[in-house]
């Protein structure tokens, strides 16, 4: 380091390293990609690295394998064939909180529901759940189609790489709101946001319970959840909880909710 800034040359003191791999691009890959300590990245990284980075030979890349390990890799090869490089040894990644908060979030339009799974990822949400509740403007889990899961997979990992995770967030086929009780019995806590809730805040749902390290929140329809929805949410030891004086849109509460959760247990 000099003058609390990085050093000019490639060091391995622990503020170069960490400032090293933050300003290089970031892949994630399947762990199968990586044999031998040889990177094989799929169609879409190559062609990204191609045409939008411009990336050549020599040039070096961050990838993530989604399991909590990074390899810093030598591009050898970026052709309309593939790109292709040799990565050094791995170590642990960073960029991801020791909390593990699960989002099941009531299904919205295509675009809310997107723009949910993007923002998430970028907050720190761990895993996804898409939910179907009484008032979901999605009512069938045969609506969501093995090609729009494809979909919301990509964008989950689009903003894993843009926001600096060391894992990826997963995300789980649709569920009806009821087949969610085992989740939220097994979580350290689980909280549930809901309008008609006015006393209990997440901050107070939380209060003594800062070593919790499994969180899940449930964030409703647009319309909100049914009066029996809650009860059966709280018969499974969820804890309604609100998030404010004014009631927000669904897709606003699922990022405000989780940007409080996380920032309560000191992970934002």
């Amino acid at each position: 380091m000099t003058d609390g800034g990085p050093c000019r040359v490639l060091c391995r003191c622990p503020s170069c390293v960490s400032h090293h791999f933050e300003i290089m691009h970031r892949f994630f890959v399947n762990p199968q990609q990586i044999t031998h300590r040889v990177v094989r990245f799929d169609d879409d990284q190559a062609r990204q690295m191609r045409r939008v980075l411009r990336l050549r030979p020599g040039d070096l890349v961050l990838a993530l394998d989604g399991l909590g390990r990074q390899y810093e890799v030598t591009l050898d090869e970026v052709t309309h064939a593939g790109a292709i490089g040799h990565a050094t040894l791995p170590t642990e990644a960073t960029g991801e909180p020791s909390v593990r908060l699960t989002l099941c979030q009531s299904l919205l339009r295509r675009e809310k529901f997107e723009w949910v799974l993007q923002k998430g990822t970028e907050i720190g949400v761990t895993a996804f759940v898409p939910v179907i509740t009484r008032r979901s403007l999605v009512r069938d889990v045969e609506d969501v189609t093995s090609e729009k899961l494809s979909r919301w997979r990509r964008i989950i990992k689009e903003a894993a790489e843009q926001c600096g995770r060391g894992k990826l967030p997963s995300l789980a086929s649709p569920i009806e709101l009821a087949a969610a009780a085992p989740q939220a019995r097994a979580a350290g806590i689980a909280l549930i946001a809901w309008e008609g809730e006015s006393r209990r805040l997440v901050r107070n749902a939380l209060d003594g319970r800062e070593a919790v390290r499994d969180v899940i929140l449930f964030i409703g329809p647009e319309g909100g959840y049914e009066p029996d929805e809650i009860l059966a949410a709280e018969s499974w030891g969820a804890v309604p909880v609100s998030l404010g004086r004014r009631i927000l849109r669904t897709e606003t509460a699922a990022v405000v909710g989780a940007a409080l959760v996380l920032h309560e247990l000191g992970e934002l």
